[in-house]
């Protein structure tokens, strides 16, 4: 991929054009810790979503239904490394079987919304460039944000009980920005981690722009996620 302005920051008076950094410039990491998914000193990818730079969500059905690419396992088997990653680190709550459906909604409502990764701002663009660029940078996101390694740094770890403000304060701490902690009941459910993007490639942390979900009023479970899912 190519960039025609130097230091093009999304979401700036220096963004350029939809190739130099992404239109759709405040970008969303988001793991999840879900019970038997995934390795058990992981957190698990939900997605990486492009948000507008006012936080507003991209269409629900995807920006480019032409790259709507049928057969996503497939295509990334055909990239034997970043498949193995993904079925790590990315897998479905519902198993392997789900594991086509799942990739493709998330390429199709959110990738396809990457403006920096239309085929026409790559320099020499081979079919599923854009696919494999944007899952790659998505999980090298998440191995630079290393969340069980982030809170177990802060002695949160699975298994203990926490609170809101020490999530929030350990991962401020390792990453200077306030990050969005969601539950289901008192239960962590994710962790969602902001950014504008530089030059297209180069991802900057910023603050949330909305608060996290969880009370604060009582501790947060944090549990062991107990194995692995069976395969279907």
């Amino acid at each position: 991929m190519f960039s025609i302005l130097v230091n093009a920051l999304s979401c700036s008076n220096t963004a350029g054009g939809s190739c130099c950094s992404p239109a759709n410039g405040l970008v969303l990491l988001v793991q999840q810790w879900y019970h038997g998914l995934g390795p058990e000193d992981s957190f698990t990818m939900h997605g990486l979503w492009p948000d507008t730079c006012a936080g507003g969500l991209t269409p629900e059905i995807g920006c480019d239904e032409s790259r709507f690419y049928p057969n996503m396992d497939g295509i990334l088997q055909r990239n034997q490394t970043l498949y193995e990653n993904m079925v790590t680190y990315w897998p479905s709550f519902k198993g392997r079987s789900n594991y086509d459906e799942f990739w493709s909604h998330e390429w199709n409502k959110h990738g396809t919304c990457v403006t920096t990764l239309d085929p026409k701002c790559f320099s020499n663009f081979n079919d599923h460039d854009d696919v494999y660029d944007y899952f790659t940078t998505a999980l090298q996101l998440h191995e630079t944000y290393d969340l069980y390694t982030i809170l177990s740094n802060a002695d949160i770890t699975p298994g203990g009980s926490y609170s809101l403000d020490q999530f929030e304060s350990a991962i401020r701490s390792a990453t200077g920005f306030m990050p969005k902690i969601t539950c289901k009941g008192s239960t962590l459910n994710e962790i969602w981690l902001y950014f504008n993007v530089r030059n297209g490639n180069q991802y900057l942390p910023t603050d949330s722009t909305d608060h996290s979900t969880c009370s604060r009023i009582r501790n947060i479970n944090y549990p062991v996620k107990g194995g692995q899912l069976p395969q279907a």
